[in-house]
Protein backbone atom coordinates (compact mmCIF):
# COMPACT_ATOMS: atom_id res chain seq x y z
CA UNK A 1 0.00 0.00 0.00
CA UNK A 2 2.54 2.31 0.86
CA UNK A 3 4.68 1.61 -2.63
CA UNK A 4 1.56 2.15 -4.64
CA UNK A 5 0.86 5.78 -2.16
CA UNK A 6 4.37 6.94 -2.94
CA UNK A 7 3.77 5.94 -6.97
CA UNK A 8 0.27 7.93 -7.15
CA UNK A 9 3.00 10.92 -5.20
CA UNK A 10 5.96 10.74 -8.00
CA UNK A 11 3.12 10.50 -11.09
CA UNK A 12 1.77 13.53 -10.23
CA UNK A 13 5.15 15.30 -8.67
CA UNK A 14 6.10 14.81 -12.13
CA UNK A 15 3.50 16.76 -13.68
CA UNK A 16 4.99 20.04 -12.01
CA UNK A 17 6.40 22.75 -14.02
CA UNK A 18 8.85 25.09 -12.80
CA UNK A 19 6.01 27.75 -12.08
CA UNK A 20 4.89 25.73 -9.86
CA UNK A 21 7.71 25.17 -7.86
CA UNK A 22 7.90 26.38 -3.82
CA UNK A 23 10.25 29.01 -4.16
CA UNK A 24 11.27 27.47 -0.30
CA UNK A 25 12.34 24.33 -1.50
CA UNK A 26 15.91 23.23 -1.39
CA UNK A 27 15.77 21.98 -4.60
CA UNK A 28 15.12 24.10 -7.84
CA UNK A 29 15.77 24.37 -11.40
CA UNK A 30 15.31 20.76 -11.85
CA UNK A 31 16.22 19.56 -15.56
CA UNK A 32 17.66 17.37 -18.18
CA UNK A 33 21.33 17.34 -19.57
CA UNK A 34 20.74 14.92 -22.28
CA UNK A 35 25.34 15.02 -23.00
CA UNK A 36 26.28 14.10 -19.95
CA UNK A 37 23.11 12.11 -19.60
CA UNK A 38 21.59 13.02 -16.68
CA UNK A 39 19.36 14.75 -14.73
CA UNK A 40 20.59 17.74 -12.12
CA UNK A 41 19.36 20.34 -9.94
CA UNK A 42 20.28 23.00 -7.64
CA UNK A 43 20.61 22.58 -4.54
CA UNK A 44 20.15 24.90 -1.47
CA UNK A 45 20.99 23.90 1.79
CA UNK A 46 21.57 20.56 3.37
CA UNK A 47 19.20 17.62 2.70
CA UNK A 48 18.98 13.93 2.94
CA UNK A 49 19.77 11.48 0.28
CA UNK A 50 17.64 12.45 -3.20
CA UNK A 51 16.38 9.54 -5.55
CA UNK A 52 15.62 9.75 -8.70
CA UNK A 53 12.97 8.07 -10.64
CA UNK A 54 11.37 7.30 -14.29
CA UNK A 55 7.77 6.64 -14.56
CA UNK A 56 7.61 6.02 -10.50
CA UNK A 57 10.25 3.43 -10.80
CA UNK A 58 13.10 3.94 -9.00
CA UNK A 59 16.57 3.96 -11.01
CA UNK A 60 19.27 5.23 -8.97
CA UNK A 61 20.55 7.40 -6.12
CA UNK A 62 22.07 11.12 -6.47
CA UNK A 63 26.10 11.72 -7.07
CA UNK A 64 28.64 13.95 -5.74
CA UNK A 65 27.24 15.73 -3.23
CA UNK A 66 23.50 15.02 -4.26
CA UNK A 67 23.89 17.49 -6.97
CA UNK A 68 22.80 14.99 -9.64
CA UNK A 69 21.60 11.38 -10.85
CA UNK A 70 23.48 9.62 -13.62
CA UNK A 71 21.48 7.35 -16.23
CA UNK A 72 23.49 4.75 -18.58
CA UNK A 73 20.71 6.05 -21.45
CA UNK A 74 17.95 8.68 -22.38
CA UNK A 75 14.75 8.44 -23.92
CA UNK A 76 15.26 10.16 -27.54
CA UNK A 77 11.74 10.11 -28.40
CA UNK A 78 9.18 8.54 -25.57
CA UNK A 79 8.23 11.21 -23.46
CA UNK A 80 8.72 9.85 -19.80
CA UNK A 81 8.49 11.48 -16.41
CA UNK A 82 11.51 11.38 -14.22
CA UNK A 83 11.09 12.46 -10.87
CA UNK A 84 12.96 13.13 -7.43
CA UNK A 85 12.31 11.98 -3.98
CA UNK A 86 13.95 12.83 -0.59
CA UNK A 87 15.17 9.52 1.67
CA UNK A 88 14.44 11.64 4.90
CA UNK A 89 13.04 14.89 6.23
CA UNK A 90 9.07 16.27 5.40
CA UNK A 91 7.73 14.92 2.06
CA UNK A 92 9.03 16.46 -1.07
CA UNK A 93 8.61 15.51 -4.85
CA UNK A 94 9.32 17.31 -7.99
CA UNK A 95 9.40 15.95 -11.85
CA UNK A 96 9.67 17.22 -15.24
CA UNK A 97 9.01 15.66 -18.66
CA UNK A 98 11.46 14.58 -21.10
CA UNK A 99 11.82 14.48 -24.28
CA UNK A 100 9.39 17.10 -25.35
CA UNK A 101 6.48 15.88 -27.49
CA UNK A 102 6.01 16.72 -30.52
CA UNK A 103 4.37 15.75 -33.57
CA UNK A 104 1.34 12.94 -33.28
CA UNK A 105 2.79 10.46 -31.58
CA UNK A 106 -0.08 8.17 -33.63
CA UNK A 107 2.04 9.03 -36.56
CA UNK A 108 5.17 7.97 -35.28
CA UNK A 109 6.63 3.87 -35.94
CA UNK A 110 4.77 1.10 -33.39
CA UNK A 111 5.99 -2.29 -32.47
CA UNK A 112 9.80 -1.80 -32.84
CA UNK A 113 11.39 -4.63 -31.97
CA UNK A 114 14.90 -5.98 -32.21
CA UNK A 115 16.54 -9.71 -32.12
CA UNK A 116 19.70 -11.37 -33.09
CA UNK A 117 19.67 -14.54 -34.54
CA UNK A 118 21.64 -16.97 -36.57
CA UNK A 119 24.66 -16.28 -34.71
CA UNK A 120 26.38 -13.40 -37.02
CA UNK A 121 22.50 -11.09 -37.69
CA UNK A 122 20.62 -8.41 -36.06
CA UNK A 123 17.11 -7.51 -37.43
CA UNK A 124 14.85 -4.71 -36.39
CA UNK A 125 11.46 -4.18 -37.57
CA UNK A 126 8.29 -1.83 -36.73
CA UNK A 127 4.90 -0.89 -38.00
CA UNK A 128 3.33 2.19 -39.82
CA UNK A 129 2.13 4.60 -37.35
CA UNK A 130 -1.59 4.25 -37.45
CA UNK A 131 -2.31 7.58 -38.21
CA UNK A 132 0.67 8.13 -40.57
CA UNK A 133 0.47 10.47 -43.65
CA UNK A 134 0.31 8.63 -46.73
CA UNK A 135 4.10 9.83 -48.04
CA UNK A 136 5.51 8.99 -44.98
CA UNK A 137 8.95 7.22 -45.08
CA UNK A 138 10.81 5.74 -41.69
CA UNK A 139 14.93 5.38 -41.28
CA UNK A 140 16.77 3.31 -38.86
CA UNK A 141 19.77 4.62 -37.29
CA UNK A 142 21.40 2.89 -34.18
CA UNK A 143 23.71 5.19 -31.54
CA UNK A 144 26.41 4.28 -29.82
CA UNK A 145 25.80 5.12 -26.32
CA UNK A 146 29.28 6.38 -25.14
CA UNK A 147 29.90 8.65 -27.88
CA UNK A 148 26.13 8.74 -28.91
CA UNK A 149 27.26 9.14 -33.01
CA UNK A 150 24.35 7.74 -35.02
CA UNK A 151 24.74 5.27 -38.17
CA UNK A 152 21.99 4.20 -40.23
CA UNK A 153 20.63 1.21 -41.34
CA UNK A 154 22.80 -0.86 -44.02
CA UNK A 155 19.73 -3.27 -45.59
CA UNK A 156 16.17 -2.05 -45.64
CA UNK A 157 13.18 -4.02 -46.27
CA UNK A 158 9.95 -2.73 -47.71
CA UNK A 159 6.35 -3.34 -47.56
CA UNK A 160 3.93 -3.96 -50.24
CA UNK A 161 3.14 -0.14 -50.13
CA UNK A 162 6.91 0.77 -50.42
CA UNK A 163 7.65 2.04 -46.60
CA UNK A 164 10.51 0.66 -45.11
CA UNK A 165 9.56 -1.80 -42.08
CA UNK A 166 12.66 -3.88 -41.45
CA UNK A 167 16.51 -3.40 -41.14
CA UNK A 168 19.34 -6.20 -41.43
CA UNK A 169 22.65 -6.03 -39.95
CA UNK A 170 24.97 -8.85 -41.42
CA UNK A 171 27.85 -8.95 -38.78
CA UNK A 172 26.71 -8.08 -34.86
CA UNK A 173 30.43 -8.58 -34.13
CA UNK A 174 31.35 -5.49 -35.40
CA UNK A 175 28.89 -3.72 -33.27
CA UNK A 176 29.02 -2.43 -29.67
CA UNK A 177 26.54 -5.02 -26.65
CA UNK A 178 24.54 -1.83 -26.10
CA UNK A 179 23.10 0.37 -28.43
CA UNK A 180 19.83 2.88 -28.70
CA UNK A 181 18.07 2.17 -31.82
CA UNK A 182 15.89 5.23 -33.03
CA UNK A 183 13.32 4.94 -36.15
CA UNK A 184 12.56 8.26 -37.42
CA UNK A 185 9.60 9.28 -39.80
CA UNK A 186 9.68 11.96 -42.29
CA UNK A 187 6.61 13.80 -43.96
CA UNK A 188 5.93 16.87 -46.61
CA UNK A 189 3.38 18.09 -44.44
CA UNK A 190 3.92 16.81 -40.65
CA UNK A 191 5.89 16.24 -38.12
CA UNK A 192 6.41 13.17 -36.75
CA UNK A 193 7.92 11.85 -33.88
CA UNK A 194 10.58 9.04 -33.46
CA UNK A 195 10.36 5.68 -31.61
CA UNK A 196 13.62 3.84 -30.42
CA UNK A 197 14.66 1.51 -27.59
CA UNK A 198 17.28 0.34 -25.88
CA UNK A 199 18.85 -2.99 -26.62
CA UNK A 200 21.69 -5.44 -24.94
CA UNK A 201 22.89 -7.57 -27.71
CA UNK A 202 23.13 -10.63 -25.40
CA UNK A 203 19.70 -10.20 -24.42
CA UNK A 204 17.79 -10.35 -27.25
CA UNK A 205 19.59 -12.75 -29.27
CA UNK A 206 17.59 -16.45 -30.04
CA UNK A 207 20.50 -19.09 -30.46
CA UNK A 208 20.10 -21.86 -32.78
CA UNK A 209 19.35 -25.12 -31.16
CA UNK A 210 22.40 -27.49 -31.02
CA UNK A 211 23.01 -30.12 -33.84
CA UNK A 212 23.78 -33.14 -31.77
CA UNK A 213 26.64 -35.45 -32.82
CA UNK A 214 26.78 -39.13 -31.54
CA UNK A 215 29.07 -41.93 -31.07
CA UNK A 216 26.83 -45.32 -30.11
CA UNK A 217 27.24 -49.27 -29.53
CA UNK A 218 25.14 -51.44 -27.71
CA UNK A 219 26.97 -50.44 -24.25
CA UNK A 220 26.80 -47.11 -24.50
CA UNK A 221 25.49 -43.96 -26.27
CA UNK A 222 27.82 -40.78 -26.31
CA UNK A 223 25.92 -37.35 -27.48
CA UNK A 224 27.99 -33.85 -28.14
CA UNK A 225 27.06 -30.54 -29.34
CA UNK A 226 28.11 -26.92 -29.56
CA UNK A 227 26.24 -23.79 -28.59
CA UNK A 228 27.38 -20.83 -31.00
CA UNK A 229 26.85 -17.06 -29.43
CA UNK A 230 29.29 -13.70 -29.74
CA UNK A 231 28.15 -12.65 -26.40
CA UNK A 232 27.24 -15.00 -24.64
CA UNK A 233 30.08 -18.09 -23.43
CA UNK A 234 28.29 -20.22 -21.19
CA UNK A 235 25.05 -21.82 -21.90
CA UNK A 236 21.99 -24.18 -20.10
CA UNK A 237 20.59 -27.13 -22.27
CA UNK A 238 17.49 -28.88 -21.91
CA UNK A 239 18.36 -31.88 -24.07
CA UNK A 240 14.56 -34.50 -24.43
CA UNK A 241 15.23 -37.74 -24.49
CA UNK A 242 12.79 -40.94 -26.17
CA UNK A 243 13.43 -44.41 -25.30
CA UNK A 244 11.63 -46.74 -27.70
CA UNK A 245 8.16 -46.31 -26.97
CA UNK A 246 8.27 -45.29 -23.70
CA UNK A 247 7.34 -41.10 -22.38
CA UNK A 248 9.78 -38.99 -23.35
CA UNK A 249 12.25 -36.84 -20.28
CA UNK A 250 13.77 -33.94 -20.12
CA UNK A 251 17.11 -33.57 -18.79
CA UNK A 252 18.80 -30.35 -17.89
CA UNK A 253 22.58 -29.53 -18.21
CA UNK A 254 25.25 -27.18 -18.49
CA UNK A 255 27.78 -29.62 -20.08
CA UNK A 256 28.38 -30.01 -23.66
CA UNK A 257 27.69 -33.95 -23.61
CA UNK A 258 25.60 -36.45 -22.48
CA UNK A 259 26.28 -40.09 -21.74
CA UNK A 260 23.39 -43.17 -21.85
CA UNK A 261 24.29 -47.27 -20.76
CA UNK A 262 22.47 -49.80 -22.89
CA UNK A 263 20.88 -47.06 -24.69
CA UNK A 264 19.28 -49.65 -27.77
CA UNK A 265 16.91 -46.97 -29.43
CA UNK A 266 16.80 -43.60 -28.45
CA UNK A 267 15.26 -40.41 -29.91
CA UNK A 268 16.58 -36.99 -29.00
CA UNK A 269 15.69 -33.25 -29.04
CA UNK A 270 18.21 -29.89 -27.68
CA UNK A 271 17.32 -26.60 -26.77
CA UNK A 272 19.77 -23.90 -24.98
CA UNK A 273 19.70 -20.10 -24.08
CA UNK A 274 22.20 -18.14 -22.27
CA UNK A 275 23.46 -19.06 -18.95
CA UNK A 276 21.57 -15.67 -17.42
CA UNK A 277 18.95 -14.88 -19.61
CA UNK A 278 15.49 -16.17 -19.89
CA UNK A 279 14.57 -17.36 -23.87
CA UNK A 280 15.20 -20.35 -24.61
CA UNK A 281 16.19 -21.64 -28.61
CA UNK A 282 13.86 -23.60 -30.78
CA UNK A 283 14.14 -27.58 -30.27
CA UNK A 284 16.64 -29.42 -32.82
CA UNK A 285 15.20 -31.53 -34.78
CA UNK A 286 14.52 -34.90 -33.47
CA UNK A 287 16.80 -37.40 -34.16
CA UNK A 288 16.50 -40.94 -33.79
CA UNK A 289 20.05 -43.27 -32.82
CA UNK A 290 19.84 -47.01 -33.09
CA UNK A 291 22.67 -48.59 -31.24
CA UNK A 292 21.50 -51.99 -31.04
CA UNK A 293 22.33 -53.21 -34.51
CA UNK A 294 25.70 -54.36 -34.16
CA UNK A 295 28.76 -53.61 -32.05
CA UNK A 296 29.09 -50.13 -33.78
CA UNK A 297 26.08 -48.94 -35.73
CA UNK A 298 28.17 -45.27 -35.62
CA UNK A 299 31.47 -45.34 -35.99
CA UNK A 300 33.33 -42.17 -36.31
CA UNK A 301 34.75 -41.31 -39.89
CA UNK A 302 38.54 -41.37 -38.63
CA UNK A 303 37.86 -44.80 -37.27
CA UNK A 304 37.01 -46.45 -40.57
CA UNK A 305 39.88 -44.54 -42.07
CA UNK A 306 42.19 -45.66 -39.58
CA UNK A 307 41.24 -49.30 -40.67
CA UNK A 308 42.01 -48.48 -44.08
CA UNK A 309 44.97 -46.85 -43.38
CA UNK A 310 46.31 -49.65 -41.17
CA UNK A 311 45.09 -52.72 -44.07
CA UNK A 312 47.09 -50.95 -46.70
CA UNK A 313 50.52 -50.57 -44.68
CA UNK A 314 49.87 -54.25 -43.66
CA UNK A 315 49.74 -55.54 -47.48
CA UNK A 316 52.69 -52.97 -48.02
CA UNK A 317 54.95 -54.49 -45.13
CA UNK A 318 54.00 -58.54 -46.42
CA UNK A 319 55.14 -57.67 -49.87
CA UNK A 320 58.59 -55.78 -48.71
CA UNK A 321 59.24 -59.29 -46.62
CA UNK A 322 58.06 -61.05 -49.27
CA UNK A 323 60.48 -59.47 -51.73
CA UNK A 324 63.07 -59.26 -49.12
CA UNK A 325 63.17 -63.37 -48.32
CA UNK A 326 63.15 -64.08 -52.13
CA UNK A 327 66.30 -62.11 -52.71
CA UNK A 328 67.56 -63.45 -49.37
CA UNK A 329 67.23 -67.01 -51.22
CA UNK A 330 68.73 -65.97 -54.37
CA UNK A 331 71.98 -65.03 -52.47
CA UNK A 332 72.12 -67.99 -50.46
CA UNK A 333 71.54 -70.61 -53.30
CA UNK A 334 72.40 -69.17 -56.50
CA UNK A 335 71.32 -70.97 -60.08
CA UNK A 336 74.65 -73.45 -60.66
CA UNK A 337 76.16 -72.27 -64.56
CA UNK A 338 75.20 -75.00 -67.59
CA UNK A 339 79.18 -76.42 -68.12
CA UNK A 340 79.86 -76.05 -71.32
CA UNK A 341 80.79 -78.40 -74.03
CA UNK A 342 83.17 -77.15 -76.46
CA UNK A 343 82.76 -80.72 -78.62
CA UNK A 344 78.83 -80.68 -78.04
CA UNK A 345 78.22 -77.10 -78.69
CA UNK A 346 80.10 -76.82 -81.22
CA UNK A 347 78.31 -79.16 -82.82
CA UNK A 348 74.98 -78.23 -82.26
CA UNK A 349 75.70 -74.87 -83.61
CA UNK A 350 77.96 -76.80 -86.62
CA UNK A 351 76.50 -80.29 -87.58
CA UNK A 352 78.41 -79.81 -90.81
CA UNK A 353 81.93 -78.12 -91.34
CA UNK A 354 81.12 -76.57 -94.03
CA UNK A 355 78.05 -74.67 -92.88
CA UNK A 356 80.80 -73.08 -90.10
CA UNK A 357 82.99 -72.17 -92.33
CA UNK A 358 79.79 -71.02 -94.93
CA UNK A 359 78.36 -68.88 -91.42
CA UNK A 360 82.18 -67.02 -90.80
CA UNK A 361 82.69 -65.91 -94.14
CA UNK A 362 86.33 -66.75 -94.24
CA UNK A 363 88.10 -68.88 -96.36
CA UNK A 364 89.40 -72.30 -94.23
CA UNK A 365 89.96 -76.39 -94.89
CA UNK A 366 88.85 -78.70 -92.80
CA UNK A 367 91.52 -81.60 -91.63
CA UNK A 368 90.03 -85.38 -90.62
CA UNK A 369 92.53 -86.48 -88.22
CA UNK A 370 92.41 -89.99 -86.34
CA UNK A 371 93.96 -89.71 -82.51
CA UNK A 372 94.43 -92.51 -80.11
CA UNK A 373 94.16 -91.69 -76.23
CA UNK A 374 92.01 -89.65 -74.10
CA UNK A 375 91.75 -85.43 -73.41
CA UNK A 376 92.58 -85.70 -69.38
CA UNK A 377 95.36 -82.90 -68.58
CA UNK A 378 94.49 -79.87 -71.15
CA UNK A 379 93.22 -79.03 -74.35
CA UNK A 380 96.28 -80.30 -76.20
CA UNK A 381 97.71 -83.11 -74.50
CA UNK A 382 96.91 -86.51 -75.37
CA UNK A 383 97.72 -89.53 -73.87
CA UNK A 384 98.19 -92.91 -75.51
CA UNK A 385 95.52 -95.17 -75.14
CA UNK A 386 93.76 -98.28 -76.94
CA UNK A 387 90.98 -96.22 -78.21
CA UNK A 388 90.58 -94.51 -81.44
CA UNK A 389 89.11 -91.42 -82.26
CA UNK A 390 88.69 -89.44 -85.56
CA UNK A 391 88.67 -85.75 -85.39
CA UNK A 392 88.00 -83.04 -87.83
CA UNK A 393 90.16 -80.26 -87.28
CA UNK A 394 89.37 -76.37 -88.67
CA UNK A 395 92.87 -74.58 -90.10
CA UNK A 396 92.43 -70.93 -90.48
CA UNK A 397 95.77 -68.61 -89.32
CA UNK A 398 96.53 -70.50 -85.85
CA UNK A 399 93.03 -71.60 -85.14
CA UNK A 400 91.76 -74.98 -84.12
CA UNK A 401 88.48 -75.90 -84.34
CA UNK A 402 87.82 -80.06 -83.51
CA UNK A 403 84.94 -81.91 -83.35
CA UNK A 404 84.87 -85.25 -82.31
CA UNK A 405 84.00 -87.79 -85.52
Amino acid sequence: MALLWLAVLLTSASRLSQSQEDPNSPIKNLRIEPVERRLTWDLHGNVSEIMCFINSKFITKAVNNNHYCQFHVLPSCEVKNFSISLTKGPPFLMGIQYPLREGNPAAAARGLDCWVHDVDFLTCSWEVGREAPRDIQYHLYWQELRTQREYECPNYEMDNRGKLVRCHFNDVSKLPKHLQILVRGTSQGARIPCSDCTVELSEIEILNPPNITATCNKSYLMMEWEASSHFNNRFEYELQLQKGSDPAYTEKLQEKFFELHNPRNYVARLRAKGFYRKSWSEWSVPQRFACDVGEDSRRPDWLLSALVLLATLLVLGLVIVLCGRYSVLQKLFPPIPRMKDPITDNLQSSKWPGRAAEQAGRTAQWRRCRFWGRHDEGPETFSAGPDAHTAWLWLDRGTTIWGAG
